[in-house]
């Protein structure tokens, strides 16, 4: 029942934003569209922001949770393209109004796996082995990569082919590359004895 009602008063704001930006909708507004009472909506939420966090946050779970072909970065981002152009109102808002961080938690939380499969698929034929901090190090440096590229698409309005072009090229870019950052670090940590 729980999820049941935040999703709905999800829905209900996300119907709400279609008309109005996110600084003009009340906590009244959104209990009025959802048709449950005020006391319903904090028992959940402590403001409007913490429900757009949770909404960020449930689609997040909801796309990892996909079974998706982690080996293919375009995939991925076809995936994430679509769901974040199906909020697009929503992420906009997020991004002019509350936090930038909101969002780029969210692209970084889906982006995240497919960076851990890039960095593993690469990983697997090195000898020595890298350890697990450094291929964590590596994958943060993947992730971060494509998150930044995600959120210039997000300042550029997401209208443009800024981000296919640009996530494209970092697939490009990283292929030989992470298993190279990965020998680095694992020869720097030889030659510091750590």
């Amino acid at each position: 029942m729980s999820q049941t009602t935040k999703r709905a008063l999800a829905d209900s704001l996300k119907k709400l934003l279609a008309k109005r930006s996110l600084d003009k909708i009340t906590v009244k507004d959104i209990i009025d569209d959802c048709g449950v009472n005020r006391q319903t909506f904090y028992y959940h939420f402590h403001d409007i922001y913490a429900l757009v966090e949770w909404i960020f946050c449930d689609a997040a779970q909801t796309l990892t949770d996909q079974e998706l072909d982690y080996d293919n970065w375009g995939v991925g981002l076809e995936v994430l393209l679509e769901h974040m152009l199906n909020d697009r109102i929503l992420i906009l808002n997020a991004y002019n109004s509350i936090s930038h961080e909101v969002v780029s938690d969210y692209a970084k939380e889906f982006l995240r796996p497919f960076a851990e499969r890039v960095v593993q698929t690469q990983a697997r034929e090195m000898e020595p082995p890298a350890s697990e901090e450094d291929m964590s190090f590596v994958v943060d440096l993947v992730t971060l990569m494509a998150s930044g590229f995600t959120m210039e698409w997000v300042g550029r309005r997401m209208q443009d082919k800024y981000l296919a072009e640009h996530i494209r090229k970092l697939q490009i870019a990283l292929d030989g590359s992470v298993t190279l950052m990965l020998k680095n670090l694992t020869e720097d940590r030889r030659r510091c004895g750590t």
